[in-house]
């Protein structure tokens, strides 16, 4: 089931008003006339018409938001995995409390205990206030960004 609140890009509280708003803004941008030989737009304006005539209505509104949290419900235990508070996300794939995405896996940090990451990166722990890594906090080592040698070469400076 499709959340026509995000096809119209508003919050399900969303007020009459905002509803129109965004409608008109969406029809307009997509609209056949103004993107003549678009399938995709052709697409994405039936979507927001639709979407637009069950949320203008209070009565479809009212039945609509009661079937899109049922099918919520029922997705995020028939997965087994809701978000944090217990339904699935819009997306269409859940994501268990504590569960790393491809991404933060892929990168090496790890977000659930973010300092450590941040002790191997800076070379300190910040709880506790110790060095953990002497070479990355060596303040005798000489800055990798500092182009004063660069400047004084090119101006022909000499200290």
């Amino acid at each position: 089931m499709e959340n026509l609140y995000r096809v119209l890009g508003v919050p399900e509280d969303a007020a009459e008003d905002d509803l129109k708003l965004a409608y008109r803004k969406l029809a307009k941008k997509y609209h056949p006339d103004a993107n003549p030989g678009d399938r995709e737009c052709e697409k994405r304006f039936q979507a927001i018409n639709e979407a637009y005539s069950i949320l203008s209505s209070p009565e479809k509104r009212k039945k609509y938001d009661a079937e899109y949290r049922r099918f919520r419900a029922e997705r995020g235990s028939a997965s087994g995995a809701g978000t944090a508070h217990g339904a699935g996300s819009a997306s269409g794939a859940g994501t268990a409390h504590g569960a790393a995405s491809a991404k933060e896996q892929a990168s090496g940090i790890d977000f659930e205990n973010i300092h450590r990451t941040f002790e191997r990166f800076f070379g300190f722990n910040p709880d506790t206030k110790t060095v953990t890594n002497e070479q990355k906090l060596n303040p005798g080592a000489r800055n990798p960004l500092d182009t004063t040698d660069l400047f004084e070469r090119f101006m022909g400076i000499k200290r």
